[in-house]
C-alpha cells in the first residue's frame, strides 16, 4: 500500500511514529504521581534523565536511583509509593540511614522521593509526610520531595531547562527537610 502513496506518506508516517514515541516518554515520566514499585522507580530516573542529567537507576542498594550532578555531586533517591503518608516508623526512613552509612559520600544528599495517596488526585493529596518522620529525615540531613514536587520541575524544565536544573541543585544544597 504504502508504494502507491506519494513520497510525503513515509517523512509524514515517520513524524507520527516520532510524536507517539514522545508521548509515551511524557506518559512514563508522568508515572511519577500515579505508579508505585519498580514502575515509579523507572519513572523517577526517567523524570532525571529527561531533565539531562546522568541517571542511574540501581538495582541491590539501598537506594533506588542516582542522579550525578556534576563530577563529586550526586543525589542518591529512596523512592516509593503508597496510599498514605510516610510515618516515622515507615521501612524507608531506615533505607535513609542505610544508605547514609554504606553509599552516601560527603558531597551526596539523600533524598526521600514519595508518591504518597497514589490513588487520590494530585490537587486532593493530604500531606505526604507525618511531621515527626520529617523531623527524622530532617534530622538525618536527608531531604524528602513529592514526586508531584518532582513532576512539577520537570514541566517546568520543558519551558526554562536552566532555571529547573538550579532548582535540582537547590534540592542537592537543603540540608534536611521538604523541599517543594
Amino acid at each position: 500500500m504504502t508504494a502507491e502513496l506519494p513520497p510525503q506518506y513515509a517523512e509524514l508516517a515517520h513524524r507520527i511514529a516520532a510524536i507517539h514515541a514522545e508521548a509515551r516518554q511524557y506518559e512514563d515520566i508522568a508515572g511519577v504521581v500515579w505508579q508505585t514499585g519498580q514502575p515509579l522507580v523507572s519513572a523517577v530516573g526517567n523524570l532525571f534523565a529527561a531533565m539531562r542529567f546522568e541517571t542511574e537507576v540501581k538495582d541491590g542498594t539501598s537506594y533506588d536511583v542516582c542522579v550525578q550532578l556534576d563530577s563529586s555531586r550526586r543525589l542518591l533517591i529512596v523512592v516509593t509509593g503508597g496510599r498514605e503518608a510516610i510515618q516515622r516508623k515507615s521501612p524507608q526512613i531506615a533505607r535513609i540511614v542505610q544508605t547514609l552509612q554504606e553509599d552516601a559520600g560527603n558531597q551526596d544528599r539523600v533524598v526521600l522521593a514519595a508518591n504518597a495517596f497514589c490513588d487520590t488526585p494530585v490537587p486532593a493529596r493530604q500531606d505526604p509526610v507525618a511531621p515527626d518522620a520529617l523531623r527524622i529525615i530532617q534530622g538525618l540531613g536527608a531531604n524528602f520531595v513529592a514526586t508531584s514536587t518532582l513532576l512539577g520541575l520537570w514541566k517546568y524544565g520543558l519551558t526554562d531547562t536552566a532555571s529547573a536544573k538550579k532548582s535540582v541543585m537547590r534540592l542537592h544544597a537543603q540540608d534536611g527537610g521538604i523541599f517543594r
